[in-house]
């Protein structure tokens, strides 16, 4: 952990480690080992505020229909999201989904299959692989309310090197089974 983030030598342990203890704590991850998971897995988590960075974010996450167990979920394998801005990152791509054509369920469906949905570039990330769905493959953009791992896989590797494939043989396949 500490050659992943070194300042952890210079944090107080009484004040900033048992700070984000209590703040995981407050989300309910209680069971053994849960806590150390998301500490080992992205210890810069510590160099935050809880205040102003941290508690913000499962706010949000709630206000737009997570429940407390899909936070916890988000904490435990996606902890980056945590440390996410909501108003700079989470809020605009959120807003992003809605422009794009998704209703509140699929919006959803999104961030809970894929939760780093929500800390992906517009410009870099989201924008272009929802433009090869629906302009170059020719696909609904609800369907990948059903397969949210779509914005995991690479457009350059992955998506269009398999559609081009699938293209090519004149075969038709459903987003997951493309990609899977």
């Amino acid at each position: 952990m500490i050659l992943l983030n070194p300042r952890l030598i210079s944090y107080s342990i009484e004040s900033k480690l048992t700070e984000i203890v209590d703040f995981l704590v407050t989300l309910g991850l209680t069971r053994e080992g849960m806590i150390g998971k998301v500490l080992a897995k992205y210890p810069v988590i510590m160099g935050y505020s809880v205040d102003k960075r941290l508690c913000p974010t499962p706010e949000f996450l709630k206000s737009v229909g997570l429940s407390e167990t899909y936070v916890q979920t988000v904490a435990m394998n996606f902890p980056k999201v945590l440390c996410r801005d909501v108003s700079k990152i989470l809020r605009p791509n959120f807003a992003y989904l809605k422009r794009c054509g998704f209703g509140d369920r699929q919006k959803g469906a999104l961030i809970t299959g894929y939760p780093p949905i929500l800390i992906k570039s517009i410009k870099n990330s989201l924008e272009p692989r929802i433009r090869f769905l629906v302009e170059v493959m020719g696909r609904q953009i609800d369907e990948v309310a059903n397969y949210p791992d779509f914005f995991r896989h690479g457009l350059k590797k992955r998506l269009e090197l398999r559609y081009r494939l699938l293209k090519e043989n004149d075969a038709n396949y459903s987003l997951s089974e493309m990609l899977d």
